[in-house]
């Protein structure tokens, strides 16, 4: 610490009457006036300089803000004998960290002291633990645990013998045959959360959510966290954990830290619980349906399976087997969104394929469940859900008195095919829209240096995605078309006016004139002037 103040006395008595080193503070230096004080701390660099406000030379307020302007990071502790409003806050916009007026009391130099000392080491361990949390994101020795699990979540097949010794080679803890609970835990406003983050910052903070919610885990032995996604963090409770709903205590205590400590507000679904390790797959199903529900249950929220279906619909989902069915399920999902109706039939007709030799009430769980999760995708999409998906009723009731696997086929067939087919409309008609607004732009352009970029942000699209889109639709790429554009003008220029040819050039965007004839013979077979005496 450095010590400012213009009374001697004051340096003295301060220096003498509290007992320093019980805080872990060494003076490092005195000042008499504020150009020395500031001067000592852009020498020294300490952590705290506790200075008077009125000095010669330059008062408290002056060096506390030449510091804050050079990027010190002291923290400055402020004594005044002014009771005014506008020095303290004058104090406040320029973070000071105490403002203890004058007469000085003990007690409040303790109490301001034992606060800056604690900000101090709480930024230094923070500074620490980001450094280490850097360390590890460099590794990949977790690359082979973290498949094992995201395998098992997914329901990839293991037999028991092989389950246990994958748990007993990555050292999880867990067993594979006792009652386990997943819950799945997701950032609320994501895209909000992570908007202007570059991508190590992005990766910094999911993995100081992880480190945040392994501590917890660990301190209550309740199981493992595993990052499955970027924004899905999957809790595994153990058995000891879901006693008299210890593991709701523990997703409490997990919301308020991350919300504490990082100021990211997260969501926690909970799914059922299981009988063994090669289930949890079902209770993620579960726990994925649950927390999608957070936006209707509002921020930091805990929503547990059977707060939203009821206890028959409970053991059904339970009981079917979702191995490999519920990353199909998404798949199927996502080629309706995207209108491509032949990649759809294709999955659809090898899924039935592999359900030749299954019962007919695992098919219509599947059925109902695609439809059911389509249905909430469109919703979630703010689309007419009876322009795709009509009397949804009376589709449930057909997938319900299907009595053969080739009806229920036909019947999903012609469901998918309907609502994948409205996307492509929607889809074509967006692409057209998109190439007569990138048209009209070069029509209305063209005679300007026009780029690629600058259409892109005119019509708030990425350059990628224009030129695939323009491309797609019409045969041609964009910079085709300009030059098109440019060279019937340009010939129409030729036959109707005497403007000389480098002016042309100039008015239709060429910085050279040389380029715009060679361009102009590869487009019409002539040079400029062949064209002119050609239609004279």
């Amino acid at each position: 610490m450095v010590l400012a103040d213009d009374d001697f006395i004051v340096r003295e008595t301060l220096r003498e009457v509290i007992p320093w080193e019980e805080y872990g503070i060494t003076i490092v230096g005195e000042a008499e006036h504020g150009q020395q004080a500031f001067d000592l701390c852009s020498e020294l660099a300490p952590d705290i300089l506790f200075t008077d406000i009125k000095m010669p030379f330059m008062d408290g307020l002056e060096v506390a803000m030449n510091l804050k302007e050079a990027g010190s990071k002291t923290k400055i502790i402020i004594i005044s004998g002014i009771q005014d409003f506008n020095y303290a806050k004058t104090a406040l916009e320029i973070n000071a960290e105490g403002y203890i007026l004058k007469p000085i009391k003990i007690n409040d130099i303790r109490e301001v002291i034992t606060k800056v000392v604690s900000n101090i080491d709480m930024e230094r361990n923070m500074h620490h633990k980001i450094e280490q949390l850097k360390q590890q994101l460099n590794g990949n020795s977790r690359l082979m645990k973290e498949k094992f699990l995201r395998d098992l979540l997914l329901g990839v097949t293991f037999n028991g013998q092989e389950i246990r010794d994958k748990l007993d080679y990555f050292q999880l803890p867990l067993q594979a045959d006792t009652c386990l609970m997943v819950a799945v835990m997701q950032m609320d406003n994501y895209l909000k959360q992570i908007e202007n983050k570059k991508e190590a910052e992005k990766q910094l903070m999911s993995f100081s959510i992880q480190n945040i919610t392994d501590e917890i885990f660990r301190n209550y032995d309740a199981g493992i966290v595993h990052c499955l996604n970027e924004n899905e963090f999957v809790l595994i409770f153990n058995e000891k954990s879901q006693h008299d709903d210890k593991h709701i205590q523990i997703c409490e205590e997990m919301i308020q830290s991350l919300f504490k400590y990082l100021k990211i507000s997260v969501s926690i679904g909970t799914g059922n619980q299981v009988g063994s390790i090669d289930r949890v797959y079902a209770s993620y199903k579960n726990a994925v349906h649950a927390v999608q529900h957070k936006f209707y249950m509002g921020l930091r929220s805990i929503i547990r399976i059977e707060d939203i279906t009821n206890r028959h619909a409970k053991r059904e989902l339970d009981s079917m087997d979702y191995t490999n069915l519920f990353e199909a399920e998404n798949r199927l999902i996502g080629f309706i969104m995207l209108g491509d109706t032949n990649g759809g039939l294709q999955l659809l007709d090898t899924i039935f394929n592999g359900f030749l030799n299954s019962d007919v009430e695992s098919i219509r769980g599947f059925c109902m469940e695609l439809i059911s999760g389509t249905y909430r995708k469109v919703y979630e999409m703010g689309e007419d859900l009876e322009r795709i998906l009509p009397n949804r009723n009376l589709v449930l009731f057909n997938i319900l008195k299907a009595e053969h696997i080739q009806e229920m086929k036909l019947l999903m067939t012609s469901i998918f095919v309907e609502a994948a087919n409205y996307y492509t409309q929607k889809y074509n008609q967006k692409h057209m829209d998109l190439v007569n607004k990138i048209k009209a732009i070069i029509k209305r352009q063209y005679t300007q240096n026009l780029s690629l970029s600058e259409i892109a942000d005119e019509v708030f699209m990425s350059v990628t995605y224009i030129c695939s889109v323009f491309k797609r639709e019409t045969g041609e790429t964009i910079n085709e078309y300009l030059n098109q554009v440019r060279m019937e003008e340009a010939g129409r220029l030729l036959k109707t006016t005497k403007m000389k040819i480098w002016e042309i050039a100039e008015g239709l965007g060429y910085d050279n004139h040389n380029y715009f004839s060679t361009a102009f013979k590869k487009y019409t077979g002539l040079q400029p002037q062949q064209y002119r005496n050609e239609h004279k």
